[in-house]
């Protein structure tokens, strides 16, 4: 069973490559595109100084990002040519890398001392780039720019921060919400205008909703944990589980989580391994959510479905709501941000910030949530009237209040990624949610030990 899962595919990979990542001292020669410089500040090891007098001097920077073609490529391209009107000694060499290949080539450069001034980047890796001081603090640019961080979502904000210091600016998130087919629900003798709230209800929709062929394989699926966006993770915590504690102890065999594996477990369990496994390749053939394709009547999945569903099936008539919990109302987002690379290059350094501060403000990103769709940081934005007059999407942006991020573990920084074979373990081989969390559990104390006497 595969589950789709756009940002946190990369984050294994990106977790052990930005480890590499440490300060580069010049620019990058591979760049194209174009922009300008503007204002002067320091940088120094792990903290950027900010000036508040622009700086006529002409200075040339690197901005690598993952757009290769496409809208987005195009609105980069507008945006940066607005930018240098703006800033006409500010010059942007931009640099578009392959989704996939960008994260090696990223971490790679840095590590070589040539990575570009300003990069875009995940997120939830930024306090390993923090640590190592491949990346600076722009605490001194915000004070002195007077840019308010309270436009911007607080949980994105508050994840840009290591050791009461910001580094960088949020850049865009997701958020997990549940997609249902209102046609598929009225056929089914449900209330089109009523999704499921609870677990319960979920199960109770979803046996209605399954629709079995004459070789008594899946139809079509009323719901599965395994298709879409939904891990463990995020049914743990609603659930009220976690999989840490306050002192960064792991919890993973902790009952709400256990509970909420036994939950999918037995969800899955009603359709069969034989028949998940032909549904599953039928939909990988897809090549899109088998939501859009009416082969789900429910799916939990990512914000960028929606624009999906807008361009495949303009016309399907669904809805969105929160993920149905069991008394803790939760979704997961994971992002892109912003940062400044540590080429100890105090004038790049200061013109790159205006650039961050550019691509974040309102205005921007405005545009990059037209072209994309995306759930862009800046709450200015994301919650412009425009858009919130929409009440699907209205739904998704009141998400972030209940979203959680994937915690930072020092020791364990990929610890998430450890429990998709245990979930699938569980879901396709038969194991006891138990005892494969209980094993998790020990894998995640002896992780710690062994970190902790790497630190001695």
């Amino acid at each position: 069973m595969k589950k789709t899962t756009s940002l946190s595919l990369m984050l294994s990979v990106i977790l052990l490559s930005s480890a590499l990542a440490g300060c580069s001292s010049k620019s990058n020669n591979d760049s194209t595109g174009t922009v300008s410089p503007s204002p002067s500040a320091t940088a120094a090891q792990s903290s950027a100084a900010a000036s508040t007098t622009p700086d006529a001097e002409p200075v040339t920077i690197a901005y690598w990002h993952i757009y290769t073609d496409g809208p987005m490529k195009d609105l980069t391209d507008k945006l940066l040519a607005d930018f240098h009107t703006q800033h006409p000694n500010i010059t942007v060499e931009q640099l578009g890398i392959n989704f996939f290949d960008y994260w090696t080539k990223l971490s790679t450069s840095m590590a070589g001392g040539s990575g570009p001034d300003l990069a875009l980047n995940d997120t939830s890796t930024l306090p390993t780039r923090a640590k190592a001081g491949a990346i600076l603090s722009v605490d001194d640019y915000i004070a002195k720019s007077g840019l308010n961080t309270g436009d911007y979502f607080p949980l994105l904000v508050d994840k840009m921060k290591v050791d009461g210091k910001m580094y960088g600016m949020p850049n865009d998130t997701d958020v997990r919400v549940l997609y249902y087919n209102k046609k598929m629900f009225t056929e089914a003798g449900l209330d089109p205008n009523k999704p499921p709230a609870t677990w319960d209800e979920l199960e109770q929709y979803a046996d209605k909703l399954t629709k079995w062929n004459d070789k008594k394989m899946l139809d079509v699926i009323g719901f599965s944990p395994a298709i879409g966006n939904l891990h463990l993770w995020t049914l743990a915590w609603a659930n009220g589980g976690d999989f840490w504690d306050d002192q960064g102890k792991p919890t993973f065999n902790k009952p709400e989580n256990v509970a909420a594996l036994a939950w999918e477990k037995k969800i899955q369990d009603k359709y069969g391994v034989k028949a998940m496994a032909a549904f599953n390749s039928q939909a990988s053939a897809l090549g899109f959510s088998p939501f859009i394709a009416g082969k789900a009547a429910m799916v939990v999945d990512v914000n960028n479905l929606y624009q999906d569903i807008k361009t495949r099936a303009p016309d399907m008539d669904f809805g969105v709501a929160p993920i149905p919990n069991n008394g803790t109302p939760a979704s997961w987002s994971a992002g892109f941000d912003l940062e400044l690379t540590n080429n100890k290059d105090d004038k790049r350094a200061a013109a790159a910030w205006e650039l961050m501060k550019y691509m974040t403000s309102p205005e921007v990103q405005v545009q990059i949530h037209e072209v994309s769709g995306s759930l862009v940081s800046n709450m200015k934005a994301a919650q412009d009237p425009k858009f919130m007059a929409d009440p699907n999407w209205k739904l998704i942006v009141d998400q972030m209040q209940v979203s959680h991020f994937i915690e930072y573990i020092e020791a364990m920084p990929s610890w998430h990624g450890s429990l998709d074979p245990v979930e699938q373990a569980v879901l396709n081989s038969g194991k006891d949610p138990q005892q494969t969390l209980d094993d998790a559990q020990k894998a995640a104390e002896d992780a710690l030990a062994n970190f902790g006497k790497t630190q001695k």
